[in-house]
């Protein structure tokens, strides 16, 4: 079998500057004998050296698309101009007649297309069986942030979530709605929202690959004193629920017990306020701003507290903390999508100050949330395994 892949990002083990770790998951995931040739735009900018490697790594062929000059401009130039498109500036873009030609010649069995925004170039070749991957849906993500209250106290971020959601929906409706082309997302309620819109379109929902195991794998047993870690930047994304549950740690009724079980690790940039507090209170903090291999950081410790507030699709990071053995607290936002039940093989708070109840009991029975940790790690490898994820994925080209 033989693919053409047409990409707005260069795929990547990471997430490098955009979302380009799930189509190598899935690329290295694919059965051997599916042949794949990339296209791609490289809007995440690899360097010929990482894109060498990748396709070594993935065993594919990989071909530059050249930019559009005008997409540049308009970036570098006349930025305040997107706001009078109708369609996201990377909507526009679109494969030239000799560029077609090539894929053309190919004889391809289907075409895989990623991103969102290349719907158009998805319209270009309908001649042919297509999966469109997007991952999420992006008016789904503004439609959410919208209704958040916090997300109006950044006038900034407000406003271009006014604009970008007409923007986004607008191209949605647009898209391609023909038997031979599939829609692939890493979210469930992204596919419902996408299905709202397009009533009839044919959008599938796969649990996302995106994970790295630590070799040898971590022993799942808490240390005496739990090891808890916050990972991420703080940014609007964790903002309120973390703000929130600094202040309940930080008050008297919790101090003097938690202080005394708990370390407590921030891995990532702008938490230099909060672990003030929390050395303030009484806790024993760590601060961690970059680790250079972010999977043996994480491994050290016992609890990945995970206080997102809002997004969609699949997050990353706490699939990279329960599949290494990690006990996940997190927000509903943190843990959809991922095959993990409260309870079982997580926890979810509602609110944040159950977080500190959860804590109080974690360190009474340890024994018992080490087996949660276990439950998780095992569904994770089972449910978001690369391998079958991409077996999916390929299987809709054969529909």
């Amino acid at each position: 079998m033989k693919i053409v892949m047409i990409s707005v990002m260069m795929p990547a083990v990471e997430n490098i500057r955009g979302t380009s770790a799930l189509p190598y998951h899935l690329l290295a995931g694919r059965d051997k004998s599916i042949e794949v040739i990339l296209y791609s735009y490289n809007l995440n900018r690899l360097s010929k050296v990482q894109i060498d490697s990748v396709a070594k790594e993935l065993n594919i062929k990989i071909h530059l698309l050249p930019v559009p000059w005008w997409y540049n401009f308009v970036l570098r130039f006349l930025l305040p101009f997107r706001i009078f498109l109708k369609n996201p500036i990377g909507n526009y873009i679109s494969l030239s007649t000799v560029q077609l030609d090539i894929i053309g010649k190919e004889n391809a069995d289907g075409i895989w297309i990623y991103g969102e925004e290349l719907s158009c170039v998805s319209n270009q070749l309908k001649d042919f069986k297509r999966v469109h991957t997007l991952p999420d849906c992006e008016s789904l993500y503004y439609y959410r942030m919208l209704g958040k209250r916090f997300a109006m106290q950044d006038r900034k971020r407000y406003w271009r979530s006014a604009f970008m959601y007409p923007k986004f929906l607008n191209m949605e409706r647009r898209f391609d709605t023909s038997s031979n082309i599939h829609y692939h997302l890493v979210g469930e309620a992204d596919v419902r929202f996408l299905k709202e819109i397009i009533p009839g379109i044919q959008a599938h929902f796969l649990r996302h690959p995106h994970y790295q195991l630590a070799d040898p794998p971590k022993d799942i047993a808490f240390s005496p004193k739990i090891k808890l870690l916050i990972a991420g930047q703080y940014n609007l994304y964790m903002q309120q629920d973390a703000d929130e549950l600094i202040n309940c740690l930080c008050s008297s009724r919790c101090t003097e017990d938690l202080k005394e079980h708990y370390v407590i690790t921030f891995l990532g940039k702008g938490w230099d306020t909060h672990v003030r507090h929390l050395e303030e209170a009484g806790y024993e903090v760590h601060h961690i701003r970059f680790a250079p291999n972010y999977i043996e950081e994480i491994i050290k410790h016992d609890i990945q507290i995970t206080p997102i507030s809002i997004g969609t699709g699949t997050k990353g990071k706490v699939l990279d903390a329960i599949a290494n053995g990690l006990l996940v607290i997190g927000s509903w936002y943190a843990l959809e999508n991922i095959a993990v039940e409260h309870g079982v093989s997580c926890l979810q708070y509602r609110t944040v100050d159950e977080v500190i109840s959860m804590l109080r009991k974690i360190y009474l029975c340890p024994s018992h949330y080490e087996e949660i940790a276990q439950s998780g790690r095992k569904s994770v490898l089972r449910f978001h395994d690369g391998e079958l994820t991409a077996q999916q994925m390929f299987s809709l080209l054969q529909a």
